[in-house]
């Protein structure tokens, strides 16, 4: 007798739970969006990733906004924004006082040692300067003796005293680092002179030259790539779960969308690490 129908059957049974399983993954949600409030801190200093765009508004608007807001949509939950400023987005996140950190964050080894990432877009770190200033960079050394404004709390402080230290000990004269809570305030210092040079990302200095043109020019892009990720609580379900929806996000064409309307490079999304 053929042993074909119970193998049949048994294909039947396994394709059901394997569908179901696949159902439920899907169907995943993190386990802080349970009480159907999804919470985020944001500091809306860092155009077009998270900006008010006029003043007065009540919500921020950008990327990463439109990202919450799709997030929040694929979970059916509401999202609301907790705007902090940068250096207190991470400790607030810690502190409970939100869910997630989505605002231009970028993904380090110092920071996933305590918290969990997802990546979502990549971008390069770029030196720039006044588009009518005449300053030109061959190298990071051409710094030295220059001030250079960078926001607080960020990477390029560190970077800055990297390249500090190795313009010491080659015997040539630092750079002045000066320190801003915001994005906007480190642009503002470059557009009036007072720094001779600031230091971003990419996607900030496309909005700004898209937004004026010719008032800011890049000097010097880091060959190297950053990643953007959304921070949370150690949690591995609820990574996955955060996963998963980014992942469905960028499936069904929504953060093409999204990337898209703010100018951005679709491209940056397929490149960001998993």
């Amino acid at each position: 007798m053929s042993n074909r129908p119970l193998q049949l059957a048994s294909a039947i049974t396994l394709l059901a739970a394997t569908l179901s399983g696949g159902l439920q993954a899907a169907e995943s949600k993190p386990s802080f969006v349970e009480s159907g409030s999804f919470q985020v801190c944001s500091d809306p200093t860092y155009p077009p990733m998270e900006f008010f765009e006029q003043a007065g508004a009540k919500e921020p608007s950008g990327f990463d906004t439109d990202l919450v807001r799709a997030l929040a949509k694929h979970w059916g939950v509401q999202p609301r924004f907790i705007v902090t400023e940068f250096t207190g987005l991470l400790p607030g996140l810690d502190a409970k006082r939100c869910d997630v950190v989505i605002s231009g964050t970028l993904v380090t080894p110092e920071r996933t040692q305590k918290l969990n990432a997802v990546a979502y877009l990549s971008t390069a770190t770029v030196v720039f300067g006044s588009g009518k200033g005449d300053l030109t960079l061959n190298t990071l050394d051409d710094l030295s003796g220059k001030v250079v404004a960078v926001q607080s709390g960020t990477q390029y402080v560190g970077i800055m005293e990297k390249l500090n230290e190795r313009l010491k000990a080659a015997g040539k004269t630092p750079a002045t680092l000066q320190t801003y809570p915001k994005g906007s305030d480190v642009a503002q210092q470059v557009l009036v002179g007072r720094a001779s040079a600031g230091l971003s990302q990419d996607t900030e200095l496309a909005y700004r030259e898209l937004q004026s043109p010719g008032q800011f020019k890049t000097l010097y892009s880091f060959p190297e790539k950053d990643i953007f990720g959304a921070y949370m609580r150690p949690n591995p379900q609820d990574q996955a779960a955060v996963q998963a929806a980014v992942n469905a996000l960028k499936a069904d064409g929504t953060l093409q969308t999204i990337a898209e309307k703010w100018k951005l490079d679709p491209v940056n999304l397929n490149t960001a690490a998993q």
